[in-house]
């Protein structure tokens, strides 16, 4: 996807349904700097996205066996950063109700 010429890259996974949902995978085993990745994902989607019903962007981040979930509100042009980490397999339940719960 290329914004402009200072948002470009790879989506590594885009779910399109009622809301967006971006899965990318952390660099190094960084969860941290994964997010830092994420964020700006969903900065340039809205940038790219054209559709204003849409009103939140929904990301995650994941190591694979850690799960870290964010949104992006449009209008706001706000970024939260859920505290709480996921970890596979003990909250599978929770990863999985929350994705369900998004798309």
């Amino acid at each position: 996807m290329e914004v402009d010429d200072k948002l470009g890259g790879y989506i590594d996974y885009l779910l399109r349904a009622n809301q967006e949902l971006i899965v990318i995978e952390a660099k190094k085993k960084d969860i941290d700097n994964g997010f830092n990745q994420l964020a700006a994902e969903l900065i340039a989607l809205d940038k790219y996205e054209d559709n204003d019903n849409i009103q939140i962007l929904y990301g995650a981040v994941t190591l694979g066996d850690i799960w870290k979930f964010g949104t992006l509100d449009r209008r706001k042009k706000h970024i939260v950063k859920n505290i709480h980490s996921y970890m596979i397999p003990e909250d599978t339940e929770a990863v999985f109700s929350t994705l369900l719960g998004i798309i």
